[in-house]
């Protein structure tokens, strides 16, 4: 079986749920040591049995990336427990509350940017802080299609993703020169808990699935393919792109990510 990422250390944030759970166990089975966090205590902690009891090496820290002893704490696990650090996955996110502008608050606005845009800028600066005396490694962003366009009373949601993109790009370009090769998936409609919460009806996602060009929502592994991926040698001349993992979505809004 081929593992592309065979002996690597690889920490994900927001892994006990969704793409970040689908990412963990597919970077198991591609053969990284997996450092899991995220705020959920009893299903990091089963995620990471059920990883070693399969054969991997996983370990979970409980994880807030509103918190930047947290972060750092985690970026130092990775350090302490495996000597480095080769790939990393910023999934940590939230959705925020479904409102039109003048109805969100600023405590909305506080929560939903502390977790998706400053959650991210400070997981960033501490994985590439210890990826540069190492000589690299590669980190990839969970965005959105969100990230391109204008989402109906989710606006501080995809202001975060849009900034989430610029942060990919810009960096990007800061530390390629330096081995560090930083992407970004913008993944469409996608079956996880969050899309449930955004779309608790089933008849809407089900008018909101056929949306999509190949005619269904996305599955958490196929985004965790796509990440994967990014993280291997096989993208080693990929760096400041977004993937969409779309199902053709982004083409029928005018854009093309990346």
């Amino acid at each position: 079986m081929d593992k592309p990422l065979d002996g690597r250390v690889v920490l994900i944030t927001g892994a006990t749920a969704g793409i970040g759970e689908a990412t963990a166990m597919e970077a198991a089975r591609s053969g990284a040591k997996v450092l899991i966090g995220g705020r959920d205590e009893d299903r990091g902690r089963r995620l990471s049995e059920d990883l070693r009891s399969a054969g991997g090496t996983a370990i979970f820290q409980r994880l807030d990336v509103t918190v930047p002893e947290s972060i750092a704490a985690f970026v130092a696990t990775a350090l302490d427990r495996f000597g480095r650090l080769d790939g990393c996955v910023n999934n940590a996110g939230l959705e925020g509350r479904l409102a039109p502008l003048q109805q969100q608050s600023d405590e909305d606005f506080d929560s939903i940017m502390n977790t998706n845009l400053r959650g991210v800028f400070q997981a960033m600066r501490g994985e590439i802080s210890a990826m540069l005396p190492r000589g690299g490694g590669a980190i990839v962003n969970t965005g959105s299609v969100g990230s391109f366009v204008g989402l109906r009373n989710q606006s501080l949601y995809a202001a975060t993703k849009h900034a989430v993109w610029a942060l990919t790009r810009s960096t990007a370009v800061e530390y390629a020169g330096s081995g560090i090769r930083i992407n970004m998936v913008a993944p469409a409609g996608t079956e996880t808990p969050m899309l449930t919460r955004v779309v608790p009806d089933p008849d809407v996602r089900k008018r909101a699935a056929a949306t999509h060009p190949i005619g269904r929502f996305g599955s958490p592994e196929e985004v965790a393919h796509a990440i994967i991926w990014l993280l291997s040698d096989q993208a080693s001349f990929v760096c400041g792109q977004s993937i969409g993992v779309d199902g053709g979505y982004s083409a029928t809004l005018g854009f093309q990510p990346g």
